[in-house]
């Protein structure tokens, strides 16, 4: 009686042994389990918590303003090279993004950059000569807060192949921050004498964009992408140019960006 005992002990605990593995296995066709989802090559990718939802984006890119209000006007026509055309700054920054659901992005970003353009006045002083002066134009901060939408992906034909190009469209609203400032010598229209002046203004002002961004992925934790941002916005002219109207901050920036994914998730 014992030595069967014995024999049906053993033969329980081989029969356990070999059960274990087959239930550490994940059945095919089950879903997967909350805080997982596919990475870049279609095989699960386990999720730690809400910092692999993150992404860092470092980016550069310029500045075309679309030149309305009476500041631009007048620089179109009393300088040659100072209209807006030829003052588009350069802008770097940089964008925080957080995944927070399927194929939505929510968006912080900061940038700023300065353009600067020598012109010569139309309208020369009666001793003649040259009147050459600079202008700058500088965004020294436009903070953003926005949502970005993958509304294409492509994958090669290959189902749970990684992703090859992605297409996002977004929109979002913040403040911009702007100095104007014009330096050297100018000419009295009534009088066609020259003089030496600085003439300065800055301010701030609320904007609203609409975006539109390509991206390629070059693997799970690394992609570039291209995008064009249409903005729109003013903002308040003070000191030397206090009896002008608003400026006008709305124009076209056009930038490319390097993603960083800390987990390599897709959305």
């Amino acid at each position: 009686m014992s030595a069967r005992r014995e024999c049906g002990t053993r033969l329980i605990a081989l029969l356990a042994l070999g059960a274990a593995p087959a239930a550490a296995q994940q059945p095919a066709g089950q879903p997967q389990p909350a805080g997982e989802r596919p990475d870049a090559t279609g095989a699960p990718a386990a999720r730690t918590g809400w910092t692999d939802r993150l992404s860092v984006a470092v980016r550069g890119g310029q500045f075309r303003p679309r030149g309305g209000g009476q500041a631009f006007a007048l620089f179109d026509l009393a300088l040659v090279g100072s209209s807006e055309g030829a003052l588009r700054p350069p802008l770097v920054g940089a964008e925080l993004r957080l995944d927070v659901r399927r194929r939505w992005t929510v968006v912080l970003g900061s940038e700023a950059g300065e353009g600067t353009r020598a012109s010569i006045s139309r309208v020369g002083p009666t001793t003649g000569g040259a009147i050459v002066q600079q202008t700058s134009f500088a965004l020294t901060g436009v903070h953003s807060a926005g949502v970005e939408w993958q509304a294409w992906r492509w994958r090669g034909g290959r189902a749970g192949a990684a992703d090859r190009l992605r297409l996002f469209v977004g929109a979002g609203a913040g403040v911009a921050r702007y100095r104007l400032h014009q330096r050297g010598e100018f000419v009295d229209a009534e009088r066609r004498v020259a003089f030496a002046d600085d003439f300065r203004s800055a301010g701030e002002g609320a904007i609203g964009h609409a975006s539109a961004a390509v991206e390629l992925p070059l693997a799970r934790w690394l992609a570039v992408r291209g995008d064009v941002r249409r903005q729109v916005g003013s903002a308040r002219m003070t000191d030397d140019f206090a009896a002008f109207d608003r400026l006008d901050l709305g124009g076209t920036r056009l930038g490319a960006a390097v993603v960083l994914r800390r987990g390599g998730a897709v959305r």
